[in-house]
């Protein structure tokens, strides 16, 4: 029997880092983010047609989405940023959902699902195990802010909108704290992880 593991935590926890240090071990992981990121590199004509009727017909010029356009349109719009996230929340399921499925065929052990809003969403039932990455609102805001993708104030934004540490910790069977260095951090998941793996 497969067990599927949802990893979460707030933005700028970790989350990534421990991913790709997942994937590095040899484990499939499934990226919410990636899926995402994928969908705008390569849209489908059903999300280009989306786009145009819902957001704006501007937002798709000379064969690329503009994703900062699509930002400031729905930053002011919350109708428009409703249907968009509905949109991508639907195609990241399907997804996930053929991940799944795909790695159950193969008799895999042990997958991973990397998902930002599990908790918000309430999906942890669809989970084994679900585990958290706590960090500090000071050290997410410096590691978001390097990234220069968004303001302060739309990471403001994304703070409150995301659920609390102490919830994420009532919430999840493993915590994964990330406070201190890189090396440090993928060492701390190890250990937390090797009982359970």
């Amino acid at each position: 029997m497969i067990k599927v593991v949802g990893i979460t935590g707030g933005i700028g926890s970790g989350k990534t880092t421990l991913s790709k240090h997942l994937k590095k071990t040899g484990y499939s992981v499934h990226e919410s983010d990636e899926a995402v990121s994928d969908m705008y590199k390569k849209p489908s004509t059903n999300f280009i047609s989306f786009l145009k009727k819902n957001i704006s017909e501007e937002v798709f010029k000379k064969n690329r989405i503009n994703k900062t356009q699509i930002s400031k349109i729905i930053f002011n719009n919350k109708k428009s940023k409703n249907k968009l996230e509905k949109y991508i929340h639907k195609e990241v399921r399907l997804s996930r959902e053929k991940f799944i499925k795909k790695n159950t065929k193969a008799k895999k052990s042990i997958i991973f699902v990397d998902i930002p809003l599990l908790l918000e969403n309430k999906l942890e039932k669809n989970f084994d195990t679900v585990i958290s990455i706590i960090s500090s609102k000071k050290n997410r805001t410096n590691r978001v802010l390097k990234d220069k993708k968004f303001t302060k104030a739309i990471l403001k934004k994304i703070f409150n909108a995301q659920t609390t540490d102490k919830e994420r910790r009532e919430r999840s069977q493993i915590i994964i704290y990330n406070n201190k260095t890189k090396k440090d951090f993928i060492s701390d998941a190890n250990k937390a992880l090797i009982h359970f793996l």
